[in-house]
């Protein structure tokens, strides 16, 4: 159970965002101790995260909160041997996957991720599930409740599923051509990765060219592939002077190509790049949005 500041955290919101859905559309009816403070399960964490997507992608709150519902009613429970409810439901996923690491179980790991990912869309359990889990697996990693080994297991794991639905969504890519990847020495690409997919989702013809690519090779990549739009990711703030170096360079080749830039630093990217967003169904709306104004006869 988390607090309403845990809960806003977890899910992406503020917390006035928070009280305010759950008075006006009762999209979640959390639990209240003795003393009166609320307190959210997984289910009411993953019931916001949800509804924020899909106003980020631009449905109204009202439509949002009733599409919220209907999607979480729809969703097969999940029970374990003789009708008992699964551990994986029943305890914190978030828990759960820490534990997993912790434990080096790679078994445990992949049944919480099947689970997951079979309760919702891709975006929602990425945005409403995933990424947090994997930011608390970082904070565990920190003070020593994980090994190294176990947050390597984890990020291996999330990246061969991620790699698969990459893939997987093969076929709806006949958009725009999108080459999307890291600057040189930037390795934090699950999220970029998870982009790419809903990208793809999106019907966007995206190429996924990974981590820590040097500046030259991302304008050779750019005009081999006939790209009109390439996306880059800043994690961190050691990140944003590699990516001025490739902005430059590709500038410099490809004056109007359109560059859109995601991750936690995207704001202090340089003024010409398209922010994406921090939620990745609105992020792949956004950029389809934007590609969709690019001239028809542009290559």
């Amino acid at each position: 159970m988390h607090t309403i500041k845990r809960a806003a955290e977890l899910s992406g919101l503020p917390v006035a965002t928070v009280r305010a859905w759950e008075r006006r559309y009762a999209v979640v009816a959390p639990q209240r101790t003795e003393s009166g403070y609320r307190l959210y399960d997984e289910p009411a964490i993953r019931a916001l995260a949800m509804m924020k997507s899909l106003v980020a992608a631009g449905w109204s709150p009202k439509q949002a909160a009733e599409e919220t519902r209907r999607r979480l009613a729809a969703s097969p429970s999940a029970g374990g041997v003789d009708g008992q409810p699964d551990p994986a439901v029943a305890t914190s996923g978030t828990d759960v996957f820490v534990e997993a690491a912790a434990r080096l179980d790679a078994a445990a790991l992949a049944r919480l991720l099947d689970e997951a990912f079979a309760r919702g869309s891709f975006e929602s359990v990425v945005d409403g599930w995933l990424m947090p889990a994997l930011r608390v697996v970082g904070e565990a990693w920190a003070d020593g409740r994980i090994s190294v080994a176990g947050e390597h297991m984890v990020s291996y794991a999330v990246q061969r599923r991620l790699a698969a639905a990459y893939e997987a969504a093969a076929h709806r890519a006949e958009g725009p051509r999108v080459i999307v990847g890291l600057p040189p020495g930037t390795h934090h690409e699950l999220g970029l990765l998870a982009f790419a997919v809903a990208a793809r989702r999106a019907g966007l013809a995206t190429v996924y060219v990974g981590a820590d690519l040097p500046a030259q090779d991302w304008a050779a990549a750019v005009a081999a592939d006939g790209a009109v739009c390439a996306v880059l990711a800043v994690p961190t703030p050691d990140d944003l002077e590699a990516l001025r170096v490739v902005v430059e360079n590709l500038r410099e080749n490809q004056p109007d190509l359109m560059i859109a830039v995601g991750g936690s630093m995207q704001d202090r990217s340089p003024a010409d790049c398209l922010p994406l967003g921090h939620d990745l169904s609105g992020a792949a709306a956004r950029l389809a949005a934007a590609l969709a104004q690019v001239p028809a006869t542009k290559e």
